[in-house]
């Protein structure tokens, strides 16, 4: 999958605007550092070395106006309250870095100025254009099946490393594939 330019609709609040124009820029440019191979390196900072850990795969997908597709490879390290999610691409360089603590939430993408949020979550939602269910995400990695407003979690293939969540309004798949599933 690849991801795909987005635009804002002219009937769009300014607000959902201005959410969609960083879309608009963001994923292109989380598309070219993909197809680039990554080559510039960014490392989550050392502080999250000693951090709960999960690597693999993930797509998310967003039926909305207009529809948007992004897989990567990835290495998240953390909590919902401090952490690092490493987005790699095919060869394995850093296509996205983002980390957040009490203090805020920072996105960089190589060879662009860094992107700063309150949360984890705006950032999330900034980058993606779409709420993810972020303290969640980390229950249902670790085999809790938390529940969220609107998202289905499927955590029956955990044990294999499969992890899948849908929301039903706007429609959204988010599916990650372990490569260090814990039992």
């Amino acid at each position: 999958m690849n991801a795909l330019p987005v635009s804002a609709s002219p009937a769009a609040p300014q607000g959902q605007k201005t959410g969609r124009r960083f879309v608009a820029l963001s994923l292109p440019l989380l598309a070219t550092a993909w197809a680039l191979g990554g080559c510039a390196s960014l490392r989550p900072s050392a502080g999250s070395a000693h951090l709960p850990h999960w690597s693999g795969r993930l797509s998310l997908k967003v039926d909305d106006d207009p529809r948007q597709s992004f897989s990567a490879g990835f290495d998240l390290r953390g909590s919902p309250r401090q952490g690092a999610l490493e987005l790699m691409t095919p060869l394995g360089g850093t296509a996205a870095l983002l980390e957040w603590s009490a203090a805020g939430a920072r996105l960089q993408v190589p060879g662009e100025p860094p992107r700063q949020a309150a949360s984890l979550e705006a950032l999330v939602e900034a980058a993606t254009g779409t709420a993810v269910p972020v303290a969640a995400l980390f229950d249902w990695l670790e085999g809790r099946p938390t529940e969220v407003a609107g998202w289905q979690a499927d955590l029956s293939q955990r044990d294999r490393g499969r992890l899948q969540a849908r929301r039903l309004r706007p429609a959204a798949d988010l599916r990650l594939v372990l490569d260090n599933p814990s039992p």
